[in-house]
């Protein structure tokens, strides 16, 4: 058996901890409509079909499923043969190959792949996909409660704490935790009353901001952070009609709807700085989204990690995972977890964004990193499809750049077997405290 083999084998056999999910419940799975176009085109294969030129309306169109779905079909199929190279496109063949027997894309091909699909919707799919075929031990879920599946572990977010933008979100997270919320002091102690409830029922705790706003979240003071929070008590998210006397008749006002995020920074600051607080009270890991945001026309600025430095230095208690290896920035959190004890490197979503920068992302920080601080998958999905296909080129990734740097000199074919348990599996059980 040739070396190649020998890795891509050892690759292959690692039970792996899934670093990051948004899988949906099975149970809410098999009460969907079987329709593959809703279902695969829920994300990411979206997003490359509006580059290629797809309008928003088409894409709608596509995914409703009041419309047949053989003439959606043959309306995606043109969109289809655009993005068909990308990694996104790759994930979905791989899965439909592997799962439903689908070998292309044709014009007759939803009816099979729909057949097939049908037949696979029964209790145990999600088990069927992640664990049986894909390998995959136990997933990370950041589905905004602790209510997930047997083989899941849940992440929660708090950043509804530090976004809220008029009397309405405040009212909001004031139901949600039975405080009533009048006053700065009341919010973070909302915040305290939540984050205590759920601290013994989740893994870590998870901040996606980079999606609204600049990641520089600085050390502002409560005055500043107050400030802030009285001017959002005195709106509302809803214009509101108000008739005022004017000259012996009513004329219209309205009242403001919220304030934007550059005004609300200071206590969008505050907060999150208090959410990492809490995170290292409960010795709780926290997960940041970094680089390339889902969807299109994003502020790829907002997410360099960069701006993360001062968390890192401040909060040296706290172990940071550090999403999507930062694409583009992947050098540049390399560079921070070689100087950061407490900075850990994660591949989640990468191997699809791009197979090959994967590879060389892996290849650069196994040369850079400390081997204990890199974690090599999360599929990043909402159907399990997906995560499917993701496993399957992760898995090739890893073991072809393994391969590479033992063909160089870089790494000895001994280390190979404790390299890709460490990266696939051991890294995360013991930043998460798996057991």
């Amino acid at each position: 058996m040739s070396k190649s083999m020998d890795i891509r084998k050892v690759v292959d056999t690692v039970e792996v901890v899934d670093t990051h999910e948004h899988l949906m419940k099975e149970s809410d799975r098999l009460q969907m409509e079987v329709d593959p176009l809703y279902i695969f085109l829920a994300h990411y294969l979206s997003s490359d079909l509006v580059s290629s030129g797809m309008t928003l309306e088409e894409l709608n169109t596509i995914r409703i499923t009041k419309t047949p779905l053989e003439k959606r079909w043959q309306s995606f199929l043109p969109y289809w043969e655009r993005v068909e190279n990308t990694g996104y496109a790759q994930a979905i063949k791989i899965a439909v190959k592997d799962l439903y027997g689908i070998e292309d894309f044709g014009p007759s091909t939803w009816k099979t792949l729909k057949e097939t699909m049908d037949k696979h919707r029964k209790p145990g799919f999600h088990r069927w996909v992640l664990k049986t075929k894909g390998g995959i031990d136990v997933s990370i879920n950041d589905v905004y409660t602790t209510d997930v599946d047997e083989g899941q572990v849940p992440v929660m977010r708090f950043d509804d704490y530090a976004i809220p933008f008029s009397r309405n979100d405040l009212s909001t997270l004031s139901k949600r935790t039975g405080t009533p919320i009048h006053s700065l002091d009341n919010l973070l102690e909302a915040l305290e009353t939540e984050f205590a409830s759920l601290a013994k029922q989740i893994v870590g705790v998870k901040i996606g901001l980079a999606y609204a706003r600049t990641l520089d979240f600085e050390k502002t003071t409560h005055a500043d952070a107050e400030v802030v929070f009285n001017r959002i008590y005195r709106t509302k998210t809803f214009a509101t009609m108000e008739l005022l006397p004017y000259a012996g008749r009513a004329i219209a006002t309205r009242i403001p709807q919220g304030i934007g995020f550059d005004d609300a920074k200071p206590l969008q600051d505050y907060v999150v700085h208090r959410i990492i607080q809490l995170a290292a009270r409960y010795g709780l890991p926290v997960q940041i989204h970094t680089g390339l945001q889902e969807g299109n026309e994003n502020i790829i600025g907002n997410s360099n990690p960069t701006l993360l430095t001062n968390l890192f230095r401040e909060y040296r208690e706290v172990k940071f995972d550090i999403f999507h290896a930062g694409y583009p920035y992947f050098r540049e959190v390399a560079t921070l977890a070689k100087n950061f004890p407490n900075v850990y490197l994660d591949l989640c979503w990468v191997h699809i964004i791009s197979p090959t920068a994967a590879r060389i992302i892996l290849s650069e920080w196994l040369d850079t990193v400390p081997s204990n601080k890199i974690l090599a998958f999360g599929g990043d999905y909402r159907f399990v499809e997906g995560v499917y296909g993701h496993i399957v080129m992760a898995r090739r990734n890893i073991a072809a750049t393994l391969q590479e740097k033992v063909e160089h000199g870089d790494i000895e074919l001994k280390q190979i077997p404790y390299l890709a348990s460490r990266i696939l599996r051991e890294n995360a059980r013991e930043l998460f405290n798996l057991g």
